[in-house]
């Protein structure tokens, strides 16, 4: 693996900070990575991937990084939208071979760009109580399960309650969606033919040379070092095992040969599913922030210059959320000195991840935690990133660009 600077390469004092980030948090594991330019600059691992059998975080432990997994699913929709395949502005409807409708506005309809922007009047989770979940498990235990059934008055998984008051479109009541990046899934499947995670294998993963990643288990294999997930109980104050990945040794994938692409969308979990290193997520950062990896694109550069541009805002600022590009985040808090950086964050069983890249300076960075100490009461980010992506700046980064 070259270009990384070895850990003995950076200051002792960095190591320290780092420590007592991960005792004040109480963080299980890490894995963490800086980027300038074309480069990975520094790259290390810390604490456990698995606290029961006392297996150490390396840098080939690949762990189930949640949302940052819709950052592949929409530059899959933006591939497409580039072969003239789909556009963000047409009815999903045309898509997915049946009608999608807010029920409480019938004859508005739901586009692909309000999904990438999370204006498409689907409600969150907790409104919902992440039906979508449900859907997921069962569907990848019986792939009939349709979409239908989800988002179709009548259907198995259909609530009202996914849909909101408002219009879709409607900039001022934006909320985060799953579902919208589920749909997603489907649509992709629907045009292009293929199976989620296969499309993405050949058109992102093979294309960046990622190995270490897989957005099924059925694309797992047997030799691959995995970390579970960790979430601390209240009660006890003792961490729990949420997503249990160490572990496993076997995959099933038999369920998947009788799938038809596009009639569940969900199966591989574009909304958050996703299981890679921070290492092969540096590829895709890179990818996205230069315009190419080795040589090669995912876009063209006026299609990431679109999902780089602020397509949603809100007044409040100091909203967690306060622009959103074309599926990527445009964050005004996770360094102090630079007010907007590009990525996306994941927050999900414990674990906690971001990819984060300033434009103009041409700097990233990527860390994942698989279970550290937080509160999740409020809409503002987490102290514990703010401190990580602070040091981890100071000691790797600032010397680059100063």
């Amino acid at each position: 693996m070259s270009n990384i600077t070895n850990k003995n390469d950076v200051s002792t004092v960095f190591y320290q900070e780092l420590e007592e980030i991960m005792k004040r948090y109480k963080i299980i594991g890490c894995q963490a990575v800086s980027v300038y330019k074309e480069q990975v600059i520094w790259s290390d691992s810390f604490g456990d991937r698995d606290v029961e059998n006392m297996q150490s975080v390396s840098e080939n432990t690949m762990f189930r990084i949640a949302s940052i997994s819709k950052l592949f699913t929409a530059t899959a929709i933006m591939q497409l939208f580039e072969r003239q395949q789909l556009t963000l502005d047409s009815d999903i409807s045309d898509y997915l071979g049946f009608e999608v409708r807010n029920p409480k506005h019938p004859n508005l309809i739901i586009t692909l760009k309000q999904l990438l922007t999370h204006t498409s009047s689907l409600t969150s989770d907790e409104e919902s109580n992440s039906i979508y979940a449900k859907f997921i498990k069962d569907g990848q235990a019986s792939p009939s399960v349709s979409l239908k059934e989800l988002l179709v008055p009548g259907g198995k998984y259909y609530t009202p309650q996914i849909w909101g008051d408002w219009q879709p479109g409607t900039s001022s009541n934006w909320v985060y969606s799953n579902i919208g990046a589920i749909i997603c899934g489907a649509i992709i499947e629907q045009v292009s033919g293929n199976r989620f995670d296969s499309f993405i294998q050949q058109n992102i993963f093979k294309t960046l040379g990622m190995e270490n990643v897989a957005f099924s288990y059925a694309g797992m294999k047997k030799d691959h070092e995995f970390g579970n997930l960790y979430v601390k109980d209240e009660n006890t104050k003792k961490y729990m095992v949420t997503i249990q990945d160490a572990t496993v040794t076997k995959f099933n994938i038999d369920s998947l040969k009788n799938y038809i692409p596009g009639t569940h969308g969900g199966l591989f979990e574009p909304q958050g599913g996703l299981r890679t290193t921070a290492f092969e997520l540096s590829k895709f950062l890179r990818a996205l922030m230069n315009g190419e990896f080795n040589g090669t694109s995912l876009l063209k550069e006026e299609t990431l210059n679109m999902m780089k541009s602020v397509h949603w805002m809100r007044e409040e600022e100091k909203h967690f959320f306060s622009k959103m590009g074309l599926g990527l985040h445009i964050s005004h808090d996770f360094l102090s000195d630079y007010k907007e950086m590009i990525g996306h964050a994941g927050e999900a069983y414990g674990l906690i991840s971001n990819l984060f890249w300033n434009e103009e300076k041409k700097f990233g960075m990527i860390f994942i935690l698989n279970g550290a100490s937080i509160n999740l009461q409020n809409n503002s980010r987490l102290d514990v990133e703010k401190e990580l992506a602070e040091v981890i700046f100071k000691h790797t980064i600032k010397q680059y660009i100063d």
